[in-house]
């Protein structure tokens, strides 16, 4: 399940691919047609009006409509189409077996791979995203409208994404944790592990005797910050070795006290910053250094959700309904990985995001050697999708571009910024 580059197959043809081959081959109850409005036609045109940007429903159909390359969709079939909770399944089926083979696909190129202790531990950022209600959604008790808000969770070793649920939009308000506590576990059934999963999430993922017994379950830990108003009582010191550098930064590595609940708390200064993070967690085998690093690239789900706002311009709801925020949330999340797919399967061919090494690069030799931070200069692969090669391949699949024309331009696009 690769990417053709060599031939004259054309990207919209072969960028969906994947999903198109989890489709026919791990999907069931899916609808062939010989016409009409296939669940494949209904997959390649989620895929185009997550990647395609247009500021509403009717903006993007007209695209397809007036475009001589695109097969026009009618406007109830695709707003019936994102209602429909067979659509929904099929589509969570496609994004759920995708995820996996993905996963296989990206195991060599592991962000964290430098960090031996946490193989086998799946380590998932986890945050809300919200955007601009949808156009006729429902108003709360107070007449206001509610932003449309759902759940995603970013894997730390691949940086693939995934939908865990929504949590509020269409006129009703709910806090993302018991939306999360709700739906998590369902959501890594039957993925291979060999330790407990890893959860790194804001404050507002706080439930100290939730996550004590998670860990009593062997279930889960969480990496977290210590509120403001969290009164901690220091109970004794964990040792540590200053000198390792993953560990440079740590100030304080502590068991304390929280009402009835003992956690271990750390207290780290970032040395490029001076800022001071009180970190707390229910992992007991994890150097203090990467407790700290495991937060602060927390922060990559936020890159994603910055490059959906702002890249591909999901600022909206594409509907009002459950089932649609749903279907949306998939939808934005089978692309991420489609598009961190061909971004690897670029590099094997030599074809790199060499503007952002070379930043990256002289961002870290005109740090002064005290201000670097050794842990995170270990962390690999973890670049942000750049707007250029994003345009470029939502060029490639608007004008249907063969491989053998366009591969020189996504050379050219990541060598250098215009």
């Amino acid at each position: 399940m690769s990417l053709v580059f060599n031939n004259k197959i054309t990207v919209d043809e072969s960028f969906a691919q994947p999903a198109i081959d989890m489709l026919n081959t791990r999907v069931r109850n899916i609808q062939i047609l010989q016409s009409g409005f296939s669940d494949r036609r209904f997959l390649l045109t989620g895929l185009r009006r997550a990647l395609d940007g247009d500021e509403s429903g009717r903006a993007f159909l007209q695209a397809l409509a007036d475009s001589p390359a695109s097969d026009p969709v009618a406007r109830t079939t695709w707003f019936d189409a994102l209602q429909s909770p067979r659509r929904l399944s099929v589509l969570r089926e496609v994004a759920a077996q995708g995820y996996r083979r993905f996963e296989q696909m990206l195991w060599y190129r592991d962000w964290l791979e430098n960090f031996p202790e946490l193989n086998g531990h799946p380590v998932w950022a986890v945050d809300g995203h919200q955007i601009k209600h949808a156009c006729h959604a429902q108003t709360d008790a107070k007449d206001g409208h509610v932003a449309s808000g759902s759940i995603y969770m970013l894997c730390l070793h691949s940086g693939l994404l995934r939908l865990l649920a929504p949590y509020q939009g269409d006129g009703q308000r709910r806090h993302e944790l018991p939306v999360f506590k709700e739906h998590w576990r369902k959501h890594l059934e039957g993925e291979p592990r060999k330790g407990m999963v890893i959860m790194v999430a804001d404050p507002a993922y706080i439930d100290n005797l939730h996550w004590f017994l998670e860990k009593m379950k062997k279930q889960a830990m969480i990496i977290t910050r210590e509120k403001e108003n969290m009164k901690a009582t220091i109970y004794g010191a964990i040792g540590f070795d200053a000198n390792d550098p993953v560990n440079k930064g740590v100030e304080a590595d502590d068991e304390a006290g929280y009402s009835n609940v003992t956690l271990r708390r750390i207290r780290y200064r970032d040395p490029a910053t001076g800022e001071v993070f009180i970190f707390i967690t229910t992992c007991r085998h994890l150097r203090p250094g990467l407790i700290a690093l495991l937060y602060l690239l927390r922060w990559k789900i936020e890159k994603v959700y910055d490059v959906l706002k702002n890249k591909f311009k999901e600022q909206k709801a594409w509907a009002c309904e459950p089932v649609a925020a749903k279907i949306q949330g998939h939808f934005i999340a089978l692309l991420h990985n489609l598009l961190m797919v061909l971004l690897r399967q670029l590099e094997d061919k030599g074809i790199t995001e060499k503007k952002v090494e070379r930043r990256k690069m002289k961002r870290r030799e005109a740090q002064p050697e005290a201000k670097r931070v050794p842990a995170q200069e270990m962390v690999r692969y973890a670049y942000q999708m750049t707007f250029q090669f994003i345009r470029l391949l939502r060029h490639a699949v608007r004008y249907k571009y063969a491989w053998d024309e366009v591969l020189p331009l996504f050379k050219l696009r990541l060598e250098a910024y215009i």
